[in-house]
């Protein structure tokens, strides 16, 4: 059997990065003899960062023509719900047996967006799933956090048509599952996200606070990532410094060439504008979500804004602070804590962060202890629902 990773842009985002590993994991531990063939954007780069992993690395080949940007910006214009699909997804859906649709928030609509009365819904990787079951393949999400899709009807009926064809939806949060069988989706079951599956646990002596920091979050609340929220995130940040005196550690998760998804630019950004700047010190991102491993377990706590920082500081049995801007950290907020007392709303950051923060690192001995027992208990739910998980796929 071959199975086609699909869904994500490349590895340079690092939450992407423990997804596919995770789900490599899990193909490997279901499909024991199946070929693992991972879609790309990225190929070059995926490569390297992948290159211990026992699977085929392809490029996803552009087909973008002229004729097809003209009928998708009139496809916008008028408010028509299809668009030309501008790669070859043909050449990706006859070469698999089952597509694996991984990644993140790939079927959720921006809060930003859903505030409106009416809104755009077409998402290409529902219209290149439908295409692979039109073409008799079986589709599986897993790692995903699907929803919210607001208010409008339409696009909600889209997005529920759509998913009630798959072969099964695997949500990482009970959040997800309650709101897809809400709304009659009975084909998702709870299985935790695939990041929990790369774990190291290495020991460090503790001496910073880890912080990540993600000009994609700003552009989801705000639309536009200004130089004002810059100015008063560096504040905070000098504040967060003079309260408590531990050093700081800025943790960057995602390395896009894109200026307004790349983490490191972002928080440079910041740190050049901090009075304190000699106190924070920015970890080695080179070698990725394991490589920064090692930086992450030399923090008394982390908090982030990207969902998979977090996690992969929980990973290592270190407290971490979902600063939520979106369904998928306060899922996994309460998922891992069973509350919501490590959770902020970026909107309310600068109220709450330093308070938070002082209060996980007062009592970050015990937060690790408990997180190490949950990890215990996370291990155990993906060992035992492996069995049943491949009896409902090989129905």
């Amino acid at each position: 059997m071959r199975i086609g990773l699909y869904g994500i842009m490349g590895t340079y985002n690092f939450g992407c990065e423990a997804i596919v590993r995770g789900s490599c994991k899990f193909i490997q531990d279901i499909y024991p003899e199946s070929e693992i063939i991972y879609y790309t954007y990225s190929e070059e780069y995926d490569k390297k960062a992948l290159a211990d992993l026992n699977i085929t690395i392809k490029p996803i080949h552009s087909n973008k023509t002229v004729i097809k940007r003209i009928v998708n910006k009139l496809c916008r214009t008028l408010k028509i719900n299809k668009q030309c699909l501008m790669f070859d997804y043909k050449s990706i859906i006859d070469e698999v047996d089952v597509i694996m649709s991984i990644g993140g928030d790939i079927y959720t609509i921006p809060k930003i967006i859903r505030e409106n009365r009416k809104y755009p819904y077409y998402n290409s990787l529902v219209d290149f799933c439908d295409k692979a079951i039109d073409r008799g393949k079986d589709v599986i999400v897993y790692g995903a956090s699907v929803g919210p899709w607001g208010n409008y009807k339409k696009a909600v009926d889209y997005n529920v048509k759509a998913l009630g064809k798959y072969k099964l939806i695997m949500c990482r949060e009970e959040e997800t599952i309650s709101y897809l069988k809400g709304l009659g989706l009975n084909n998702t079951i709870f299985f935790p996200d695939p990041a929990f599956q790369i774990r190291i646990e290495e020991i460090q002596k503790k001496q910073y606070i880890g912080i990540n920091l993600s000009p994609l979050s700003l552009k989801e609340l705000y639309g536009d990532n200004d130089e004002i929220y810059i100015e008063k995130l560096a504040k905070l940040m000098d504040q967060l410094y003079e309260e408590l005196h531990i050093q700081l550690m800025f943790i960057p998760h995602v390395l896009s060439n894109s200026k307004s998804d790349n983490d490191l630019l972002f928080m440079k950004k910041i740190h050049n504008k901090m009075i304190y700047k000699d106190n924070a010190v920015f970890a080695d991102s080179s070698k990725g979500f394991i490589g920064l491993k090692k930086y992450i377990s030399k923090c008394y706590v982390v908090a982030a804004a990207r969902m998979h920082c977090a996690v992969n500081a929980i990973d290592e049995n270190i407290p971490a602070i979902f600063l939520a801007y979106s369904q998928k950290g306060v899922g996994m907020c309460k998922y891992v804590y069973g509350n919501g007392k490590y959770l902020i709303s970026l909107k309310n950051i600068d109220k709450e962060l330093i308070n938070t923060i002082k209060k996980a690192v007062e009592e970050s001995d015990v937060l690790s202890r408990e997180l190490e027992k949950r990890n215990d208990e996370i291990y155990q739910y993906y060992k035992s629902h492996v069995d049943s998980v491949r009896q409902i796929l090989y129905k």
